[in-house]
């Protein structure tokens, strides 16, 4: 099967990290120099990152056990409210854009059949969402007359 670079590289290259507290304490804001990821079959590919102690730090944790390169969470954010991130996750995710996490899926939450023992939160700004032909969210902001909206 070949990789979903295309699409995905441009969903992330404005990411936003945070693993708990520790990437968005170590990194903060990633604004300035974005993480691409290559995911292919559900998975973490390929990181890349100019800080390249990120880079590798997030791909070693990505790769804590079989299952931390996985991704175990998809959302879209839905609050038309919010239009920038202010550094505190539960409320950063819900800003239109893309949220996935990789690792544990929570499954006593999803009933997913497999887990992790790590969970890291990736949030895009800024980013454009295909949904096959039909794009749903350009620059961070939802396209509401695909919808009957305005």
């Amino acid at each position: 099967m070949a990789a979903l670079r295309a699409p995905i590289v441009e969903m992330m290259r404005d990411a936003f990290i945070r693993a708990g507290d520790h990437f968005n304490a170590k990194y903060g804001s990633l604004e300035e120099t974005p993480m691409v990821l290559e995911l292919e079959a559900g998975r973490l590919k390929c990181v890349e990152c100019e800080r390249r102690d990120l880079e590798a730090e997030f791909w070693k944790y990505c790769h804590t056990d079989e299952n931390s390169d996985r991704v175990g969470e998809l959302a879209f954010g839905t609050n038309l409210g919010l239009r920038e991130m202010i550094g505190v996750l539960l409320q950063d995710e819900k800003l239109p854009g893309v949220h996935l996490a990789f690792g544990d899926p929570y499954g006593s939450q999803t009933h997913a059949n497999w887990q992790s023992q790590t969970h890291v939160d990736v949030l895009t700004r800024n980013c454009d969402v295909w949904i096959d032909e039909d794009q749903v969210i350009k620059k961070g902001r939802y396209v509401l007359d695909r919808f009957g909206l305005e």
